[in-house]
This record gives structure tokens, C-alpha cells and sequence, in this order.
């Protein structure tokens, strides 16, 4: 299984949990599963194209997907998937 951890402002979209469990292979499968049970939780991070929006990043164990494979990197069980939407203001 795989860790998601979300940040408070994406809580309410998962019944108010911090964190969730899913399985997946890769960071798309893990969200893909997430979708499943939580479809306006996923509508905040992909698109509707099925790519990651441009205001929200995904790390892996502390590493941004954006510089490793993107929806295609690999997980382990055990990983963690931590969302962090942009936050913009002034």
C-alpha cells in the first residue's frame, strides 16, 4: 500500500482524513485507485486530460515527480505520495 498524505485545505474532499492508503505501481495507478473513492479529491490534483495540474505538486518520499518520471514513477509499498497544492497571495 501506498501513503497519500494531504494537506488540510484537501481533507474535506477525503472525508477528513490527513492521510490515505491505496495501491498503485506507479503514481498515476495510486491516483487512479484514489479517484475511485474519492472522485472530487482527484479533480483537484489531475485534470481532466488526466495530467497533473500545473498548481499542484507530488513528491515521493520527498522527491518531485516532476523530476523523476511524472505519473509513470514507480512505487514501492511502504512509499509516501505527499500533495501539496500552491498556495498564491499577497
Amino acid at each position: 500500500m501506498i501513503r497519500i498524505e494531504l494537506p488540510a485545505a484537501l481533507q474535506t474532499l477525503a472525508g477528513g482524513h490527513a492521510n490515505l492508503e491505496v495501491a498503485g505501481t506507479t503514481v498515476g495507478e495510486a491516483l487512479e485507485n484514489l479517484g475511485r473513492s474519492h472522485p472530487l479529491l482527484l479533480s483537484r490534483i489531475l485534470t481532466r486530460g488526466g495530467r497533473l495540474r500545473p498548481h499542484v505538486n507530488l513528491f515521493v518520499n520527498e522527491r518531485d515527480v516532476r523530476t523523476l518520471e511524472g505519473l509513470d514513477t514507480p512505487l514501492t509499498a511502504g512509499d509516501t505520495l505527499l500533495v501539496v497544492p500552491s498556495v498564491a497571495g499577497g
